[in-house]
């Protein structure tokens, strides 16, 4: 029975894998009569879309990359909860389905695996996770964010910072009801996930920190809709 729902985390993780390769970027890009993926940095992702696009029509894309992986994680979750043999089920990890889902984000096999980088779904994976650590990793993003304007470091180091943080134990102490997603599952597994997720992250943003490094990454604009271009950095 155990190897039976340990193979379960398997199927989990295809349907997250999935979900995360519907990339609303795109969509949303093409009906407005571009392809994000051909302007400017190229990246499928809801900063490049807000360079693009302005911040109105960037909000519904973004809340739906967070919702694509927040959701499918507490399917799992609930649906975990009403099966049988408690003890068997154990084995089964509600964030492997964030994992498969920001996995796809960032390499979507419906749009020839070019995706964004992952940040967005990492903000549901987070809120799954924890509300604290979610509450954490945002007020890391925004810290960062306010001091840089640079997206790729905001990004970047919130999802390490929080990542590390969801390693104490704190959130894994049973009787606590904010630590409900972390009962009856492998110490740390979900924790694992979010981990890879942020390993991921870091990897598709080498790009951008070759471009900190040279001095020609954008940053945000707080007076306007649309991202500073490097020569307003």
């Amino acid at each position: 029975m155990t190897t039976t729902y340990i193979w379960v985390n398997f199927v989990i993780f295809i349907c997250g894998y999935l979900i995360g390769s519907i990339n609303m970027e795109i969509i949303v890009s093409k009906r407005l009569g571009k392809d994000i993926r051909t302007v400017g940095s190229k990246n499928a992702g809801a900063t490049n879309f807000l360079r693009a696009f302005g911040l109105k029509v960037t909000v519904p894309v973004f809340l739906f990359d967070v919702l694509k992986c927040l959701i499918p994680v507490l399917i799992v979750f609930f649906t975990k909860i009403y099966l049988p043999d408690k003890d068997e089920t154990k084995v089964i990890i509600p964030l492997v389905a964030a994992f498969g889902v920001m996995l796809g984000h960032v390499f979507p096999v419906f749009f020839k695996f070019k995706g964004g980088k992952g940040v967005a779904t990492f903000f549901g994976a987070a809120l799954a996770f924890h509300v604290e650590i979610f509450t954490l990793f945002l007020m890391i993003f925004i810290f960062f964010i306010l001091v840089s304007r640079y997206v790729s470091v905001a990004s970047t180091l919130s999802v390490f910072g929080a990542s590390s943080l969801a390693a104490l134990p704190i959130w894994h102490e049973p009787g606590h009801i904010l630590n409900y997603m972390n009962q009856a599952v492998p110490m740390m597994a979900n924790t694992i996930c979010l981990a890879l997720g942020a390993m991921l992250i870091i990897l598709k943003h080498i790009p951008n920190f070759i471009r900190l490094a040279s001095k020609t990454e954008p940053r945000i604009c707080f007076y306007k809709e649309r991202v500073c271009t490097p020569t307003n950095a």
